[in-house]
């Protein structure tokens, strides 16, 4: 899922942060004139994320991962508050994989189904996993 900081925002009138929410882990990449940055971070990496909204004006988020750390500003207050709730759920999701070894395709399901309320897959995302898992 991709989510795009507004122009309005200070440092994103020309080029707008971007922050994509995947299956793995979230990237983020905040583009320059000449230079920019891009960080990708798993999910089970990232060691905290903080969001700030305040009363008015745009929301930031600051994800802290491995000794490193990245901010973006520029979005909605829903839009922080669902890119952190997608990376924990990604986060327990991870968690689950790891520490469960084997597990069962109706685990596999479940779990994703969980990244689809939550909102960091959508339903075609979801179609195409869920078929991956049940042919194989």
């Amino acid at each position: 899922m991709k989510f795009t900081a507004s122009r309005l925002s200070s440092d994103n009138k020309i080029f707008p942060s971007e922050i994509y929410l995947e299956s793995t882990g979230i990237t983020i990449k905040i583009p320059g004139l000449f230079s920019g940055e891009t960080k990708h971070f798993d999910f089970n990496h990232i060691a905290s994320v903080e969001i700030d909204t305040p009363l008015i004006g745009f929301s930031s988020i600051t994800i802290f991962a491995g000794g490193t750390q990245m901010s973006a500003n520029g979005f909605t207050k829903a839009e922080v508050k669902q890119i952190k709730e997608g990376i924990e759920a990604g986060k327990k999701a991870s968690t689950n994989q790891s520490n469960g070894g084997q597990t069962s395709i109706a685990d596999e399901i479940q779990k994703l189904k969980g990244l689809l309320d939550s909102g960091v897959l959508t339903q075609q995302e979801f179609d195409t996993q869920k078929a991956k898992l049940l042919n194989n």
